[in-house]
């Protein structure tokens, strides 16, 4: 090994021990902060609006999932989402959310975000309903766009 490749190996490793390996190529921080807020504005109207191109927010990844407040309500893979989604978008009611606080973390390509405050059901035999509700995510970054590895849904208990 020659003396340019080591050094280049030498800076690699020392990038990859201080955590500057992912980072390096990600957005600046407030930026990625508000690409992660616009993914969850996004995933809301899709699922208000019942498109199908939700599925197209979650990474394309066996491991991708998406987990609901019932048992039984895990979906892992995108096959799996997909059928998820076309369940929820069969109830006759229709599905939105209304936060009043969302926190979003970035590190490089890789987001977590707490947001908490309401499950919105229209239509259907409910006429309009809410209920608290509570969600965690990961995200990652992909071609400049945030998508979720993992959407995981809960409603709070009293």
């Amino acid at each position: 090994m020659g003396a340019t490749t080591r050094m280049l190996a030498a800076g690699a490793a020392f990038m990859l021990i201080l955590g500057l390996g992912p980072s390096a190529n990600a957005p600046p921080q407030k930026d990625a902060e508000r690409g992660v807020r616009r993914a969850l504005i996004r995933l809301n109207a899709l699922l208000a609006s019942r498109d199908m191109s939700l599925l197209d927010e979650f990474v394309s990844s066996d491991d991708a999932m998406l987990i609901g407040t019932t048992a039984g309500e895990v979906a892992r893979g995108r096959s799996a989402i997909d059928t998820y989604l076309q369940n929820v978008f069969a109830r006759p009611e229709t599905m939105s959310f209304s936060w009043r606080e969302v926190q979003v973390s970035v590190r490089g390509s890789t987001a977590w975000l707490f947001a908490e405050g309401d499950r919105i059901l229209k239509g259907g035999d409910v006429g309009e309903s809410r209920e608290a509700y509570r969600l965690t995510g990961v995200l990652e970054l992909h071609d400049g766009k945030w998508t979720w590895r993992q959407f995981h849904g809960s409603h709070p208990v009293a």
